[in-house]
């Protein structure tokens, strides 16, 4: 079993971070993006209606429809930054990608951002949650197959992500759920946090 944040746990996370971090959020639950995908996304492969990658970790092709709560954040975190197509839409301050052999700059912001709400390892897990939520709500909407979820996830196998994502959702979770489900599809940013 996966442990689901709490919607107010995720607002106190979307309300204490940036553009940037929202950003990453929002990927982590849309696309279902661990630190490695953000680390080698690249500017162009996420457009309005689609996005197109494969997952390094697996070689998987990952394509699917973009939420349009994902795609006003990162057309608006594009904007701001200003790379050009082709290049990494997230880097470090020094300009290298998040994660290296030996550092994670993605587990670094989200465990300072945790510490900076209020929570802990203990009562919030790893970014990682983010992609877990994203999945629960992915593979419990109507008519998702095991080939939708595997794309979406970016897996080879199949019954182990049914037996994961594609129930009903726990009761303690439904909450959380249906408000990012609602979320992901809003067409506009609201103009207070969180977004």
């Amino acid at each position: 079993e996966r442990t689901l944040p709490t919607r107010k746990q995720l607002v106190r996370m979307l309300r204490g971070t940036d553009l940037r971090g929202r950003t990453m959020i929002w990927l982590g639950i849309g696309l279902g993006f661990g630190a490695k995908d953000l680390a080698s996304i690249r500017v162009g492969q996420i457009a309005k209606d689609a996005y197109d990658l494969r997952r390094s970790k697996t070689g998987m092709q990952r394509f699917g429809d973009t939420p349009p709560r994902v795609w006003k954040l990162v057309a608006k975190y594009q904007a701001r930054e200003k790379r050009p197509t082709g290049q990494l839409l997230f880097v470090t301050r020094n300009g290298v990608p998040l994660v290296q052999p030996t550092s994670n700059a993605v587990t670094q912001w989200w465990d300072k951002l945790r510490t900076r709400v209020g929570e802990s390892k203990e009562t919030l897990p790893g970014f990682y949650t983010l992609r877990h939520l994203g999945a629960t709500d992915f593979g419990s909407r109507p008519g998702a197959s095991i080939g939708d979820v595997r794309r979406w996830l970016g897996h080879s196998a199949g019954s182990d992500m049914a037996d994961l994502y594609m129930r009903p959702i726990r009761p303690e979770y439904k909450d959380v759920v249906l408000w990012v489900r609602h979320r992901l599809q809003e067409k506009a940013l609201p103009r207070k946090q969180p977004s």
